[in-house]
Protein backbone atom coordinates (compact mmCIF):
# COMPACT_ATOMS: atom_id res chain seq x y z
CA UNK A 1 0.00 0.00 0.00
CA UNK A 2 1.28 3.43 -0.91
CA UNK A 3 1.90 6.16 1.65
CA UNK A 4 -0.03 9.44 1.65
CA UNK A 5 3.03 11.23 0.26
CA UNK A 6 3.36 8.72 -2.57
CA UNK A 7 -0.35 9.05 -3.29
CA UNK A 8 -0.07 12.85 -3.42
CA UNK A 9 2.87 12.67 -5.82
CA UNK A 10 1.10 10.19 -8.09
CA UNK A 11 -2.11 12.26 -8.19
CA UNK A 12 -0.16 15.50 -8.69
CA UNK A 13 1.96 14.15 -11.53
CA UNK A 14 -0.38 11.76 -13.34
CA UNK A 15 -3.87 13.10 -12.72
CA UNK A 16 -3.36 16.83 -12.30
CA UNK A 17 -0.05 17.55 -14.03
CA UNK A 18 1.17 20.15 -11.52
CA UNK A 19 4.68 20.76 -10.22
CA UNK A 20 5.50 20.77 -6.51
CA UNK A 21 6.09 24.52 -6.83
CA UNK A 22 2.54 25.01 -8.17
CA UNK A 23 0.97 23.12 -5.29
CA UNK A 24 3.16 24.85 -2.69
CA UNK A 25 2.16 28.26 -4.06
CA UNK A 26 -1.54 27.32 -3.98
CA UNK A 27 -1.14 26.22 -0.35
CA UNK A 28 0.86 29.33 0.58
CA UNK A 29 3.86 27.31 1.79
CA UNK A 30 7.41 26.83 0.55
CA UNK A 31 8.22 24.21 -2.07
CA UNK A 32 10.44 22.53 0.53
CA UNK A 33 7.54 22.34 2.99
CA UNK A 34 5.34 20.71 0.35
CA UNK A 35 8.18 18.39 -0.71
CA UNK A 36 8.42 17.26 2.93
CA UNK A 37 4.74 16.27 2.80
CA UNK A 38 5.21 14.22 -0.39
CA UNK A 39 8.36 12.62 1.03
CA UNK A 40 6.57 11.71 4.27
CA UNK A 41 8.98 13.84 6.29
CA UNK A 42 6.17 16.09 7.52
CA UNK A 43 2.80 14.77 8.68
CA UNK A 44 -0.30 16.03 6.90
CA UNK A 45 -3.06 17.72 8.90
CA UNK A 46 -6.74 17.24 8.16
CA UNK A 47 -6.95 20.89 7.11
CA UNK A 48 -4.02 20.44 4.71
CA UNK A 49 -5.57 17.21 3.39
CA UNK A 50 -8.79 19.09 2.60
CA UNK A 51 -6.84 21.90 0.90
CA UNK A 52 -4.94 19.40 -1.25
CA UNK A 53 -8.15 17.58 -2.15
CA UNK A 54 -9.62 20.90 -3.29
CA UNK A 55 -6.53 21.75 -5.35
CA UNK A 56 -6.43 18.30 -6.98
CA UNK A 57 -10.24 18.17 -7.32
CA UNK A 58 -10.45 14.78 -5.62
CA UNK A 59 -11.89 13.58 -2.32
CA UNK A 60 -9.67 13.45 0.78
CA UNK A 61 -10.35 9.70 0.86
CA UNK A 62 -8.87 9.27 -2.60
CA UNK A 63 -5.64 10.90 -1.42
CA UNK A 64 -5.49 8.59 1.59
CA UNK A 65 -6.16 5.42 -0.38
CA UNK A 66 -5.16 6.14 -4.01
CA UNK A 67 -4.57 2.84 -5.80
CA UNK A 68 -4.05 1.80 -9.39
CA UNK A 69 -6.29 -1.25 -9.12
CA UNK A 70 -10.06 -1.10 -9.12
CA UNK A 71 -11.48 0.05 -5.82
CA UNK A 72 -14.89 0.33 -4.19
CA UNK A 73 -16.40 3.58 -5.37
CA UNK A 74 -20.13 3.83 -4.89
CA UNK A 75 -23.41 2.10 -4.12
CA UNK A 76 -26.68 2.71 -5.89
CA UNK A 77 -30.02 1.04 -6.52
CA UNK A 78 -29.88 -1.69 -9.13
CA UNK A 79 -32.76 -2.53 -11.46
CA UNK A 80 -31.97 -6.27 -11.21
CA UNK A 81 -33.12 -6.32 -7.60
CA UNK A 82 -29.89 -7.10 -5.78
CA UNK A 83 -31.64 -5.92 -2.63
CA UNK A 84 -31.18 -2.39 -4.02
CA UNK A 85 -27.39 -2.36 -3.74
CA UNK A 86 -24.62 -3.06 -6.20
CA UNK A 87 -20.92 -2.36 -5.81
CA UNK A 88 -19.41 -0.24 -8.55
CA UNK A 89 -15.70 -0.61 -9.15
CA UNK A 90 -13.70 2.32 -10.48
CA UNK A 91 -11.46 1.28 -13.34
CA UNK A 92 -13.13 -2.11 -13.86
CA UNK A 93 -14.07 -3.31 -17.33
CA UNK A 94 -17.67 -4.19 -18.11
CA UNK A 95 -16.66 -7.88 -18.07
CA UNK A 96 -15.21 -7.49 -14.56
CA UNK A 97 -18.37 -5.74 -13.36
CA UNK A 98 -20.55 -8.47 -14.92
CA UNK A 99 -18.38 -11.11 -13.21
CA UNK A 100 -18.85 -9.35 -9.87
CA UNK A 101 -22.61 -9.17 -10.46
CA UNK A 102 -22.64 -12.91 -11.22
CA UNK A 103 -20.67 -13.64 -8.04
CA UNK A 104 -23.14 -11.53 -6.05
CA UNK A 105 -26.09 -13.36 -7.60
CA UNK A 106 -24.49 -16.76 -6.83
CA UNK A 107 -23.85 -15.68 -3.23
CA UNK A 108 -27.45 -14.54 -2.85
CA UNK A 109 -28.73 -17.86 -4.23
CA UNK A 110 -26.46 -19.75 -1.81
CA UNK A 111 -27.72 -17.59 1.06
CA UNK A 112 -31.34 -18.31 0.14
CA UNK A 113 -30.54 -22.04 0.07
CA UNK A 114 -28.94 -21.86 3.50
CA UNK A 115 -31.93 -19.93 4.87
CA UNK A 116 -34.29 -22.58 3.45
CA UNK A 117 -32.18 -25.32 5.04
CA UNK A 118 -32.30 -23.60 8.43
CA UNK A 119 -36.09 -23.09 8.14
CA UNK A 120 -36.53 -26.79 7.27
CA UNK A 121 -34.49 -27.87 10.31
CA UNK A 122 -36.46 -25.57 12.60
CA UNK A 123 -39.84 -26.99 11.47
Amino acid sequence: MMSVGENLKKIREEKVGLRQEDVAKALGISTKAYSNIENNVADITLTRLKELADIFEVTPESILSHQEKATYNNTFNNYEGNHGIINMYQGSSSDQVKNLENQLKASQEKLEGLKASVRAKNN
